[in-house]
């Protein structure tokens, strides 16, 4: 038996905009993401029988084929035309349905610490292009970092991700299904578009006034959520540089140049329900951190 473990951060959007729909209804983007220091785990066992095996420390996740980390290694295994008996355990730290790619996440350690088990078959590239058949997350969650994503997840531009920045994650009880918040969106009969140029500028130019009032998202219009315009209008009475929800939510997060000031952010949000986190921007995506 080998046994490879394998960090996988979640992300967060700086923006995101929709440009259109594509024939097969697939939406087509344009986002800022980075990778975050909130990060899953990922234990990959060899098994001597067949098949694969997977735990998740949260009950509420299933363990089965709906799983993307289970049907990541499937698709690993199709694209390498082999297959090894494969135990799986996922100790989950990103919330669930909160727009932080946490399946995704899970997906990308599945298929780098496969990849490092067998010697290394494929690319980082080919890992990508395994992973955006399982989701448009899954690409940008394994080679992390910051970057300019578009498409439907497949074109990705490296960006220098953050330095010397924090963020406070706020996650409400209540969560909202990916696919109903891109139903809610396509409602919507006016948007307030990002402008990504001028915030890409700002995260190259590492200015974090600026971006922090370039932060858009146009889902966030969509989430019929009091709770989340509640936190984040808190998060920005605390003191952050900019405050938006992630992805399809409902996770919020707030842009602090200061940790100390991050500190105190989270500890007043307490009262208001729901989980906290106080994170970074890393400038990596899913990796190795052992192989035995």
């Amino acid at each position: 038996m080998a046994t490879a473990v394998v960090s996988a951060p979640g992300k967060i959007n700086l923006t995101l905009d929709i440009l259109g729909r594509r024939e097969n209804g697939y939406h087509e983007m344009e986002m800022l993401m980075h990778a975050v220091s909130l990060e899953n785990t990922v234990r990959l066992t060899t098994l001597d029988r067949p098949g694969i095996r997977l735990n998740c420390s949260n009950p509420a996740v299933p363990t089965g084929e709906k799983n993307l980390a289970y049907r990541a290694a499937q698709a690993f295994f199709a694209a390498w035309g082999h297959a090894v008996g494969l135990e799986i355990q996922v100790e989950k730290r990103v919330p669930m349905e909160a727009g932080m790619a946490g399946g995704s996440a899970d997906a990308a350690g599945v298929l780098v610490g496969l990849n490092h088990l067998v010697g290394g078959v494929f690319s980082q590239q080919q890992l990508c292009e395994i992973g955006l058949l399982l989701g448009a997350d899954v690409p940008f969650c394994i080679r992390g970092g910051a970057a300019l994503v578009q498409g439907i997840g497949e074109k990705i531009t490296p960006l220098p991700p953050l330095e010397q920045c924090w963020l406070v994650i706020a996650k409400p009880n209540q969560g909202m299904k990916t696919a109903g918040c891109f139903a809610a969106y396509d409602a919507l009969a006016a948007v307030r578009h990002p402008d990504t140029r001028r915030a890409l500028q700002a995260l190259q130019d590492q200015n974090l006034p600026a971006l922090g009032g370039l932060l858009e998202n146009v889902l966030e219009q969509a989430v019929p959520l009091p709770q989340v315009q509640i936190l984040r209008e808190s998060i920005l009475k605390n003191g952050a540089l900019g405050s938006r929800m992630t992805g399809s939510g409902t996770a919020v997060f707030g842009l602090f140049s200061n940790k100390n000031q991050a500190l105190r952010c989270a500890r007043r949000m307490y009262g208001f329900g729901g989980s906290f986190f106080l994170a970074r921007p890393v400038g990596y995506g899913a990796k190795l951190l052992s192989l035995e």
